[in-house]
């Protein structure tokens, strides 16, 4: 999947569940109903872990793209130090 599609369908997802939170919530809060005011947070929360998790999962397959990036290189200077031999 493309970074791009991979970042709109996590901005779809976190907007779904915030709109969801912030529904519940009000909802909960005009009706006086506790359950709907806890649903209503918790979706809001999950919206917050959404996009929270997703820059924790971009920055590690940055940091796998580096190790990558690291083993080519160094697999490349093995291949040319045979080679001299």
């Amino acid at each position: 999947m493309s970074p791009a599609a991979a970042r709109i369908l996590t901005i779809v997802a976190a907007s779904a569940l915030a709109f969801d939170g912030t529904a519940l919530l009000g909802l909960g809060v005009w009706k006086g109903r506790v359950g709907a005011i806890l649903a209503g947070v918790v979706f809001l929360v999950s919206s917050g872990l959404v996009l929270f998790y997703w820059r924790w999962y971009r920055r590690r397959l940055e940091d796998l793209a580096a190790a990558r990036r690291a083993l080519s290189d160094e697999a490349r200077e093995i291949q040319r130090l045979l080679r001299e031999r």
